[in-house]
């Protein structure tokens, strides 16, 4: 099973509806909308639209959940909850913008949750900790930091290692390139993994 989290400004030229729910958070949903893809739910207290917009999205979305605006948790992250238990969650967005802490409190959901992943158009975020890991060639660069101490191995990358000890405060990992048959060995710990395709 596979969920979409639409965010505000999520990039759907593409969009390929390969979904089981697609769900538009808060102004997500509007975004959606005007992309011409209708979720099948919408989360958010809808603060960041106005009443004719909101209009708009009772109109074309048959479940609504509107959310107290004073609350402990961000809109994603009860999107997230609401799908928690499908093998993949896929949050379109998210990862540039102007509020820039919304992307750190996304980042802690995908290290909270092992089934979570973000991207954008120019970059993919996610989580690893273990082996069975295949690493997404159709980007250009890939950095992986330390979420705990971890020892690991890479192999068929411009920048190679072996046996180290990437620590959590460590950014020796960053802006590396796939060469060929990458592989990484994870002998302890996990790790956030983040593409892009270019400069």
């Amino acid at each position: 099973m596979k969920a979409a989290i639409i965010l505000k400004d999520a990039y759907l030229d593409n969009f390929d509806n390969c979904y089981d729910i697609i769900i538009g958070c808060d102004r997500g949903a509007l975004h959606a909308i005007n992309n011409n893809i209708i979720p099948d739910i919408a989360i958010g207290d809808f603060d960041s639209v106005n009443k004719n917009e909101y209009e708009l999205i009772e109109n074309k979305i048959k479940k609504i959940i509107k959310l107290n605006p004073v609350k402990d948790e961000s809109d994603t992250h009860e999107a997230i909850e609401y799908v928690k238990n499908y093998d993949l969650i896929e949050v379109l967005g998210g990862i540039s913008g102007k509020r820039i802490e919304h992307l750190f409190s996304n980042i802690i959901d995908l290290v909270n949750y092992n089934n979570v992943i973000m991207k954008d158009k120019y970059s993919l975020i996610e989580i690893i900790n273990n082996n069975d890991y295949s690493f997404r060639k159709e980007y250009k660069y890939v950095s992986i930091f330390a979420i705990d101490d971890s020892l690991i191995s890479l192999k068929g990358f411009k920048y190679n290692i072996s046996d180290y000890l990437l620590k959590r405060n460590d950014p020796l990992c960053l802006s590396n390139e796939i060469i060929n048959n990458p592989k990484i060995d994870i002998k302890s710990g996990k790790l956030l993994v983040i593409y892009s395709y270019s400069d």
